[in-house]
């Protein structure tokens, strides 16, 4: 099951610091591969084993990749930022991976659902050529803000419309054989009309905050990845995902980070918890060398950087007492990830409910 892009919004109190300048534009919103879903599913189709969408199929096939809309901030401080309600955005990039040799081609639009029941397209953006990691702008910047690919000629609908009230907000994307979506965000404006930085306003916070909000995953948007074991085994119900057959299986859960305010910054993540049942409750997987005895979860935190190398922080403490597993007190620094989080070699048997972790986001700055 992935994220339903409901605009269920949900106000969160933020701390505000003030700036002389005023440089609060936007949301930065961002959402890893793991988080897309195959239009037409096979029951061989698993994340790779780093946890990014992959066909690996040989012929080209439809991928949904959704935005979480829903509580990515909003505020009660002053000013108050209030939550996003529109699609009027500054940028809007995907990032992909052409694995192997053979040119191909890579090719998205966004599509909105709207409240008046309409749904508004993009124009579809493509890139073709040979391995590696590339980029597709379905939003960029024009003279005078951003603009959605097409405009508001050759067909297109989304630009005229983006100020109608959106119900959810995805890109639709063509990928050939041996590829994979590693990760898309969307720069969605705070106010209507008022999308531009300014000139020569850089896209990154060269800063790294130290303000966080905490973020949850269930374990039913968890999904099997790499190669390790049967997939056909890998069920998902009202507890979580669960391994139900008799070999160990990788399985990876996608953590959607809150938006950042205008840029995005070098991401710290602290005090990751992965929380776990065992079918049959047995005293092996709660023991403290559960880990290292393979009777419970061996999970660590996992992020693609900008460059597709995927990043890892070796394997989570199992906490004594308790059926879960811990990143500490440390923080992680993950820079400006292209998607992050947790992947488990999981026992047979055995249920990941679902993940917390304490994110960082950017310091908001004052001023519409």
């Amino acid at each position: 099951m992935k994220k339903i892009t409901i605009m269920a919004l949900v106000a969160a109190a933020l701390s505000l610091s003030h700036s002389a300048l005023a440089t609060h534009k936007s949301w930065l919103m961002k959402n890893g591969g793991a988080e897309c879903t195959f239009a037409y599913p096979l029951a061989t189709d698993r994340m790779d084993s780093s946890g990014a969408i992959y066909n690996s199929d040989t012929s080209e096939r439809s991928v949904i990749c959704p935005v979480a809309l829903s509580g990515r901030w909003g505020s009660n401080g002053t000013p108050a930022f209030n939550a996003k309600r529109w699609a009027d955005a500054l940028s809007a990039i995907v990032y992909f991976d052409r694995r192997g040799a053979g040119t191909r081609t890579v090719s998205c639009f966004a599509a909105m659902r709207a409240s008046d029941s309409f749904v508004y397209y993009s124009a579809s953006v493509s890139d073709t050529g040979g391995s590696g990691v590339g980029r597709l702008d379905v939003a960029g910047s024009t003279s005078g803000g951003g603009q959605w690919a097409g405009g508001t000629g050759n067909g297109t609908t989304l630009e005229a419309h983006e100020d109608t009230v959106v119900k959810g907000l995805e890109f639709v994307c063509s990928v050939p054989e041996r590829t994979a979506i590693l990760g898309y965000k969307a720069k969605l404006c705070q106010l209507t009309g008022d999308c531009t930085h300014g000139s020569g306003d850089p896209e990154d916070d060269t800063t790294t905050s130290t303000m966080g909000n905490y973020v949850q995953t269930s374990g039913v948007e968890c999904s099997p990845a790499g190669t390790e074991g049967a997939i056909v085994t890998v069920h998902r119900n009202g507890g979580g995902v669960t391994n139900l057959g008799s070999s160990p299986v990788d399985i990876f859960c996608p953590i959607a980070p809150p938006s950042d305010d205008s840029r995005e910054h070098n991401r710290s993540v602290t005090a990751t918890t992965v929380y776990y049942s065992d079918v049959y409750n047995t005293a092996a997987s709660n023991s403290n060398s559960c880990v290292g005895g393979a009777t419970c979860p061996s999970c660590r935190l996992m992020w693609y950087d900008r460059d597709g190398i995927m990043q890892d922080t070796g394997a989570l403490s199992k906490i004594a007492g308790v059926r879960e597993l811990y990143q500490g007190a440390a923080s992680q620094l993950i820079g400006k990830e292209l998607q992050f989080g947790v992947m488990c070699r999981t026992p047979p048997n055995l249920t990941i409910e679902g993940i917390t972790s304490l994110v960082t986001v950017s310091d908001i700055s004052g001023g519409i």
